[in-house]
């Protein structure tokens, strides 16, 4: 039997390489690993054998870079990386060279319109959800109570797991805590991830009062999110965007409630009062009020993970990369010259 290559080319080697990596494994192909850097362009072009394919992403800091070479190369977005330019008003213009990427996956719908829009045929797009483990995030076992963060017992747990930066708005979380939790006594927060504005937050959190009622964990293992997504009361997301938030599916998965920013990418996700809750990015009051009534509910759960089991199934998802990946047949073409 012929072995299969592939080249995964990104800017590091997070937690979601790591699940790429290990899908196009799990796919059959032998895989190269290439990080971004100056001569990331000719450590790809070199790779072995010549003829196969890279998967490229994110696509506007790695993806773009590779463009024309010598092997067919497919792009994979992380989402913000079409959204965030589409909506802080970039020219699209400037995201015209994707329609020369062999091939996309993409991981919600919008994602997928706004490659369509910037002139890539649909034909070479695959929808492809990130996807969470259904035998590792269920609603049943061990729950991270409220007492585990250093809580009084009946505390009710609200939980985020962002990245602290602009686009995930986790500022935004800090401000409608601070006044859900004059409104009611019981109410703590937990705040996973780090990133640049985490001194901020803690200086924050600090200036209102409220060192006492929030606990930050820093980045939370893989192994250690079932339970603690289990013991919240509320998982909350503020983003400015997303494709397919993998906490998100994790957290519906679980059977936590969910309150999300109603932006294109959740929107696929969350259906208002069936799935989870939404409100508008930047509405701090609306999430507030959304942080002391979460309407827990077993309907709501239900809901929330036949979706997750219906989309995110990533057991199943992944597979489709197979075919992603050996349907660009091309003659080769001469290597990038230095």
């Amino acid at each position: 039997m012929t072995t299969r290559h592939a080249v995964y080319a990104s800017a590091g080697l997070g937690v979601h390489d790591r699940r790429w990596i290990a899908a196009l494994e799990g796919c059959g192909f032998e895989v190269e690993l290439r990080t971004d850097g100056a001569a990331l362009a000719e450590a790809v072009d070199a790779a072995s054998p010549a003829d196969a394919p890279v998967l490229a992403g994110p696509l506007d800091t790695v993806a773009r870079r590779l463009v024309g070479l010598s092997r067919p190369v497919i792009g994979l977005s992380w989402g913000y990386d079409l959204q965030q330019g589409h909506s802080r008003a970039v020219s699209l213009d400037g995201l015209g060279w994707i329609r020369e990427l062999d091939g996309l996956v993409v991981d919600s719908p919008v994602t997928r319109d706004l490659a369509v829009l910037l002139g890539l045929p649909g034909e070479r797009i695959a929808l492809i959800p990130w996807g969470v483990d259904l035998g590792v995030f269920t609603p049943d076992g061990p729950r991270a109570t409220a007492s585990d963060h250093g809580f009084d017992p009946g505390s009710r747990v609200v939980l985020s797991l962002r990245t602290h930066d602009d686009l995930y708005r986790t500022r935004d979380v800090i401000e409608a805590f601070a006044r859900a939790a004059a409104q009611d006594s019981e109410l703590v927060l937990v705040m996973g991830g780090d990133g640049p504005l985490s001194a901020e937050h803690r200086s924050r959190v600090a200036h209102l009062g409220l060192a006492d009622r929030v606990r930050f964990i820093g980045r939370v293992d893989e192994r250690e999110l079932p339970a603690l997504l289990r013991g919240a009361d509320l998982y909350v997301t503020a983003s400015e965007t997303d494709g397919s938030s993998v906490t998100l599916m994790q957290a519906m998965a679980c059977g936590t409630p969910v309150a999300a920013s109603a932006n294109a990418g959740n929107e696929w996700w969350i259906t208002e009062g069936e799935t989870g809750r939404e409100f508008a990015v930047g509405d701090i009051p609306a999430l507030a009020t959304l942080m002391t009534d979460p309407r827990k509910t077993t309907a709501l759960a239900t809901a929330a993970l036949d979706r997750v089991r219906h989309r995110g199934d990533w057991a199943r998802n992944h597979r489709e990369l197979l075919e992603v990946m050996t349907s660009f047949r091309r003659p080769l073409l001469p290597p990038r010259r230095p």
